[in-house]
């Protein structure tokens, strides 16, 4: 038989989707590495880099980690050249996996200087693409997994440069 006793938290808590938490195709690490990224506050700029280092995950680790994320399409990266020749990756995290077209619409999108955070609606189903999410879970938020929810201030899409 097994006991659980648990306290819930009245402040500094996340919630986060149990298909994130219990998701077969990722490690712990990645697991730990998306849901600490999630759990930042509203306009925090950090990329998976630092967070790894905070989490305590190794670079090996947090190297398969992002693979594993990008894989599942709840992490994506585009490097672009700046104006004086610098590179920089600019990174979207989000807690709905979004296809390779809906992270670029929200990217896209996204005014100039806006922060750093797109909140959107909790979690749906773990259904690949805003579309079958939102067929997937007929108790799914407003924004079934829409990246023009990300876009719209509502919580759960994380938009940030490093």
């Amino acid at each position: 038989m097994m006991l659980r006793h648990a306290i819930a938290p009245t402040r500094f808590y996340s919630q986060i989707s149990n298909e994130i938490i219990r998701h077969p195709r990722l490690t712990s690490d990645a697991v730990r590495l998306l849901t600490w990224q999630l759990s930042l506050p509203a306009g925090a700029r950090e990329p998976l880099s630092r967070t790894a280092e905070r989490a305590g995950i190794g670079k090996v680790a947090f190297l398969r980690a992002k693979s594993q994320l990008k894989a599942e399409g709840y992490v994506h990266e585009w490097r672009r050249q700046r104006e004086r020749g610098l590179w920089a990756t600019e990174q979207l995290v989000s807690n709905v996996p979004l296809t390779p077209d809906e992270a670029a619409a929200v990217r896209d999108t996204s005014p100039p200087g806006a922060p750093a955070v797109r909140d959107a609606a909790p979690p749906v189903a773990p259904a690949r693409g805003a579309a079958q999410a939102k067929a997937a879970s007929p108790q799914a938020a407003p924004t079934g997994g829409n990246p023009a929810a990300c876009r719209s201030g509502l919580r759960g899409c994380r938009l940030g440069l490093s």
